[in-house]
């Protein structure tokens, strides 16, 4: 009996601790969304409806208290263009494409957050043409490879070379191709290999693999803003509410597996449920980190070694361009959602070419 009501005890004193976090995190919503003045607008660029479809599968990006506007494009300079233009207030991009922007003379833009996936991702391929004999990196020397230049697939490929002792400057014939035009130019056979995304394996009909991007980069996306918005008090509020919403999306997505791929690989890419758990599988989802002074380092690690295959016309400092006034809203709200983020840690970390 003593036991029973022990137990009983301890479960009603945890359900009331959890109450308790529960109000304190709707309270600090509240708090957040009540700060941002009426008429605020955000409009938000992202790539392949990365953000709006867990925004409003997961319900957490209701009653946002300002107009939110996704706008979708194809390629991290693509929403560094739109940002640059004004088109765009922030917008979600990989690791590579700001510290290029920067380094060509871009100095308005900031990242303001960061998710992060050590080892990742593994759900973008290097491919060879069917029947072509290929059967290892190495084999790559002298052969033409597409890629769009200024992306993780950039970073990635080159990654995989330098594993293999080749260079994707000197030891291969490097083919430059926009990023919706990499998958096409391999269908052609115009070119012995690309480096493509999961759902462009599977739709130009698996075609042989011989390595993929598991711990060639960071896995890193960023939230980038321009610095006039951050200058405005009503979208500085903005940003702040969003980017509680963005970690507690993502932080829901990790608890909602086959929701997402259903909804993404499924039903937006057109895959079939296999094919999207096994592309989830071979990438995983990330976690937001405060960008401290780790994550900085990290950022900085990715930005020279862009320089050193040649992705960056000049060595940057990336510090000038990482804001962490936002950092204490990541950290609430991970705690609030009791997330253990994995270390940043990545061992095999090795797209770095000094070839």
């Amino acid at each position: 009996m003593f036991k029973k009501s022990l137990i009983a005890a301890i479960f009603a004193f945890t359900n009331l601790a959890f109450a308790s976090s529960h109000a304190q995190e709707q309270q600090w919503a509240r708090e957040l969304a009540t700060a941002v003045p009426k008429g605020v607008k955000l409009v938000i660029a992202e790539q392949s409806d990365q953000f709006s479809i867990p925004w409003k599968l997961s319900g957490h990006g209701k009653d946002a208290p300002y107009q939110v506007n996704f706008s979708n494009f194809n390629g991290g300079p693509a929403v560094i263009e739109a940002l640059v233009s004004g088109a765009v207030d922030v917008g979600f991009i990989g690791e590579a494409p700001l510290p290029i922007a920067i380094s060509a003379g871009v100095n308005d833009l900031v990242a303001i957050a960061a998710l992060a996936n050590p080892g990742s991702p593994g759900n973008i391929f290097l491919a060879v043409q069917p029947n072509s004999g290929i059967k290892s990196v190495e084999e790559l020397a002298g052969k033409s490879i597409a890629y769009p230049p200024g992306t993780g697939r950039h970073m990635i490929l080159s990654g995989i070379l330098h594993s293999a002792g080749l260079s994707l400057n000197k030891d291969v014939n490097g083919i430059q191709l926009a990023g919706t035009e990499v998958a096409p130019t391999f269908a052609s056979g115009s070119v012995d290999a690309a480096i493509v995304l999961g759902q462009q394996l599977f739709r130009l009909g698996n075609p042989p693999v011989i390595d993929d991007g598991t711990g060639h980069n960071w896995g890193i996306n960023l939230l980038v803003a321009r610095k006039s918005s951050l200058n405005d008090p009503g979208k500085q509020a903005a940003l702040a509410d969003l980017i509680r919403r963005i970690v507690k999306i993502n932080n829901w997505q990790q608890n909602h597996i086959d929701e997402w791929i259903q909804a993404t690989y499924v039903k937006q890419q057109g895959l079939t449920p296999e094919q999207g758990k096994y592309l989830y599988e071979k990438s995983g989802l990330g976690f937001y980190y405060p960008i401290d002074n780790r994550l900085t380092e990290i950022i900085q690690e990715i930005s020279d070694g862009l320089y050193q295959t040649g992705a960056l016309k000049k060595k940057i400092d990336v510090q000038p361009y990482i804001d962490n006034r936002f950092n204490h809203i990541v950290e609430i709200q991970n705690k609030y959602d009791d997330l253990k983020a994995k270390p940043l840690i990545n061992e095999t970390h090795n797209f770095v070419s000094s070839n």
